[in-house]
């Protein structure tokens, strides 16, 4: 018989024990990748009033100026020329009533309208 009361004190202490712990512990954040970090700001964004803009972008690989919506991952259209880009871009960004970021051939900021 004195084992029992042993076991139940025991059991009793353990019980205490995870109780305590349990309501000290902090919960565990876990990491996000990278790619989805930048999906949810991307959408953040959206959500906040922000609206997306049509960007006139030169791609130096390619040798070609590229017409690409702010948080889309495909290019629109690829071009020859920057005026032919920027007039695209243009009547796009009119038409769907979006802001439009014209970037130099070296990747800086030109123009905003």
């Amino acid at each position: 018989m004195w084992f029992k009361k042993k076991d139940k004190k025991q059991a009793k202490k353990q019980e205490l024990k995870q109780e305590q712990t349990s309501k000290t512990k902090k919960p565990v954040k876990t990491e996000q990748p990278k790619k989805v970090k930048e999906e949810n700001k991307a959408e953040e964004k959206r959500s906040k009033g922000v609206r997306p803009s049509y960007r006139v972008i030169y791609d130096m690989s390619e040798k070609v100026w590229l017409i690409k919506k702010d948080g889309a991952k495909r290019v629109i259209r690829k071009v020859a020329t920057k005026a032919e880009a920027t007039k695209i871009a243009k009547e796009l960004s009119e038409n769907q009533n979006l802001n439009l970021t014209i970037h130099k051939k070296d990747g800086k900021f030109q123009k905003k309208s």
